[in-house]
C-alpha cells in the first residue's frame, strides 16, 4: 500500500524573460511551473502512492492539517523574507510531518552564500576568497584579486548573474555591486573569480551518497565574446545538449576529487537525501566550491539533476522515487511499496558522504 505524499512547492506566475532584474523576478524565477508539479505528482503516483499538489504560502498549514500526509515531497522556494527555503521545512516539524531533503538551518545557512562559504573554510574545503558587501557598505576589494565575481548574497536559480558579473577593476566592481544592491536589496558576494573549467554535481541518498554523472558547463559554445559564466540567460536561452559535457569528459584522478570535494562540501553543511554542488577549478586544477543546492530543480529534461539521473539510467520517476526513499530509510524505514527497488545501476559512483548531519 502507498503512502499519501504532498507535494509541497511554490508555483511561477510570471513569465521571467532573461533580462528581468530584481527580487520579485528573482524569486518567481525559482518557483516551479505547474508542468513540473505535475510531473512529480504522476512520478509518485506512478510508484502506488496517493500524490497531492499543496502551494507553501500562507494557507498551507490548513491543508496540511487537513490532508494529513504521511510524507512531504518538499521543493518550496519559499515566500519573500529571510532564509525563505527554510519555511516549509520549519512548518513541517511544527506539525510533525517527515519530509524529503534537508532540514531548516541547511537551507537557511546555503542560501546565504557567505554563510555557506564560511562553514566551507572552517572545514578546509576550498571555495573563492570573498567579502560581503552590504547596502551603504563602500565596495573595495580588500585584499582580493581581480578579476572579481559579483553576486546576489541570497539568490539561486543565478539571479543577479549577468555578463557584467565579471569586473576588472575598482570602477566596474562599484557599479556592479551597486547594480545588486538596487535591484535586490540585500547584499552583494564579491568573490575572486576562477577561470578554470566549472562543474555541477548531483548528489542523491544519506551515507553511502551516489554521484550522480558530473556536468560540465560548455562554454565554448558560447556566442563569441560572451564570458564564461553561468547566467540566469545562460539557463533559460541555451539549453540545447551542445551547451553541456554530460557526463564531463574527466580523467579518473579530477573526477575523483571533484566528487570527493562535491560530497565534503554537501556534509559539511548537513545536506540531506539530494543536493547538487557547483563547482569551478582554480588556475592550478583545484576544484573549489561556488555554492551548495539543497534543493535542486527538478524540472524533468530541463533541470540539472533530472538530466544527471536520466545519463544514470534511474530516469525521473526513479530520481523521485530515490528521494523518497532516503527520507524514509532516515525515518521510519524503508518504503517497501514504492514501485523502485532501491537497486542503482552498475555505472553509478558510490563514495561515503563524510560529515553528513544524519537525525
Amino acid at each position: 500500500m502507498g503512502l499519501s505524499i504532498a507535494v509541497l512547492h511554490n508555483l511561477r506566475r510570471l513569465r521571467n524573460r532573461p533580462g528581468d532584474t530584481g527580487e520579485a523576478a528573482g524569486l518567481e524565477a525559482e518557483y516551479d511551473t505547474q508542468e513540473t508539479v505535475d510531473a512529480l505528482c504522476a512520478a509518485l503516483e506512478a510508484a502506488g502512492h496517493r500524490a497531492v499538489a499543496i502551494e507553501a504560502d500562507a494557507d498551507c498549514v490548513q491543508h496540511l492539517r487537513q490532508r494529513r500526509p504521511d510524507l512531504v515531497f518538499n521543493v518550496a522556494e519559499g515566500l519573500p523574507a529571510e532564509g525563505r527555503e527554510a519555511q516549509a521545512p520549519a512548518l513541517c516539524d511544527l506539525l510533525g510531518i517527515p519530509y524529503t531533503g534537508s532540514g531548516v538551518l541547511t537551507l537557511a545557512l546555503c542560501l546565504d552564500k557567505a554563510m555557506a562559504k564560511r562553514v566551507l573554510l572552517q572545514q578546509g574545503i576550498p571555495t573563492p576568497a570573498f567579502r560581503l558587501v552590504r547596502p551603504g557598505e563602500p565596495a573595495g576589494a580588500s585584499g582580493l584579486r581581480f578579476p572579481l565575481f559579483v553576486k546576489p548574497v541570497g539568490e539561486g536559480t543565478s539571479m543577479g548573474i549577468s555578463p557584467h558579473s565579471v569586473v576588472h577593476d575598482p570602477a566596474e566592481l562599484d557599479r556592479q555591486v551597486r547594480a545588486v544592491h538596487g535591484a535586490y536589496r540585500q547584499a552583494a558576494l564579491v568573490e575572486e573569480f576562477l577561470e578554470g573549467r566549472e562543474f555541477t554535481v548531483g548528489l542523491l541518498g544519506n551515507g553511502p551518497v551516489t554521484v550522480l554523472p558530473i556536468t560540465e558547463i560548455n562554454y565554448g559554445a558560447l556566442p563569441a565574446g560572451y564570458p564564461p559564466v553561468y547566467t540566469y540567460q545562460f539557463k533559460k536561452e541555451w539549453e540545447e545538449d551542445r551547451y553541456y559535457f554530460l557526463p564531463a569528459p574527466l580523467d579518473e584522478a579530477l573526477q575523483r576529487r571533484v566528487a570527493e570535494t562535491a560530497l565534503a562540501a554537501s556534509g559539511a553543511l548537513g545536506c540531506r537525501d539530494v543536493s547538487r554542488i557547483d563547482l569551478r577549478l582554480d588556475r592550478a586544477g583545484v576544484p573549489h566550491v561556488l555554492e551548495i543546492n539543497p534543493l535542486p530543480g527538478m524540472a524533468p529534461g530541463v533541470s540539472d539533476l533530472p538530466k544527471q539521473a536520466d545519463a544514470a539510467g534511474l530516469g525521473y520517476g526513479g530520481l523521485v522515487c530515490a528521494i523518497v526513499e532516503a527520507a524514509l530509510r532516515r525515518g521510519r524505514g524503508s518504503l517497501s511499496a514504492s514501485g523502485w527497488s532501491g537497486g542503482r545501476p552498475g555505472h553509478f559512483h558510490e563514495a561515503p558522504h563524510r560529515g553528513a548531519q544524519d537525525p
